[in-house]
């Protein structure tokens, strides 16, 4: 059992966020939990169960987790170039800073069905704010890429799609979205037709994404639609912590 710090979500929270890895039941997890408090004053610390672990979530939740959200791992083979000839959109890989701003628009609005945007217990916008972190580090880091969708008559970014290059043939599908004002009328899954042709000609094989369960569309449209198979389905648990310097009784904030 390991825990490992979160840097994006730590300067968004402005204290630690932390992610806790391989758990496992028969260790002491009150000591546990009492070393890494010590060493680095978490605010929040989160936790991925499998589901059919049932025991360990039982065991969290005694430890004052709370869950959050059901998450679903799920892989496509990328086999197929879809017709895309009738759409009045372009994709392109986003290089510059300048061609990020309507991207980042996008990534601070859309997301509305994920763990950060519904948990009571975090500060409103820290959703939108995360994910712009996270488009950003996309966009400069090595292996992965920002990609958006172009409509063509007016030049305006309507959705956009992040990935991260883990082999020669195979992706992790990171984040993705539609800009407001296009949303519920067809354009997500023009979007994931693009990338999946842009991935293709890459010499992409298989993509692997994980999916809160309560994000119905996207839910239906992978996993309904583009054929998707279900690999995993996880509890995440979440525990928030007061700052260890507050007298007892003080909010839990950042």
């Amino acid at each position: 059992m390991r825990i490992e710090c979160l840097g994006h979500d730590s300067r968004i929270f402005g204290r630690n966020a932390m992610a806790i890895y391989e758990f496992d039941p028969s260790a002491d997890f009150s000591l546990f939990e009492s070393d890494y408090r010590k060493r680095y004053d978490p605010f929040y610390v989160s936790c991925k169960i499998p589901l059919e672990r049932v025991m360990d979530v039982h065991l969290l939740e005694h430890h004052g987790f709370n869950l959050i959200e059901c998450q679903i791992r799920s892989a496509i083979k990328l086999r197929k170039i879809y017709d895309v000839s009738p759409f009045p959109y372009d994709f392109e890989q986003v290089t510059r800073e300048e061609d990020l701003a309507d991207v980042l628009v996008i990534a601070g609005t859309t997301f509305v069905h994920d763990r950060f945007s519904i948990d009571s217990g975090l500060p409103p916008g820290v959703s939108g704010a995360r994910y712009r972190e996270y488009v950003r580090h996309s966009l400069h880091a090595p292996d992965e890429a920002v990609c958006r969708l172009i409509e063509r008559t007016t030049g305006h970014t309507v959705a956009f799609k992040t990935h991260r290059y883990v082999s020669a043939d195979e992706v992790l599908f990171l984040l993705g979205g539609v800009h407001p004002d296009f949303k519920n009328v067809g354009i997500g899954l023009i979007n994931e037709y693009f990338e999946f042709n842009f991935l293709i000609r890459k010499g992409i094989r298989r993509g692997v994404t994980h999916i809160s369960a309560a994000n119905y569309p996207v839910f239906n449209l992978e996993i309904g639609n583009l054929g998707f198979r279900v690999l995993g389905t996880f509890a995440v648990m979440r525990k928030l912590y007061p700052n260890m310097t507050e007298p007892a009784g003080s909010p839990a904030a950042p």
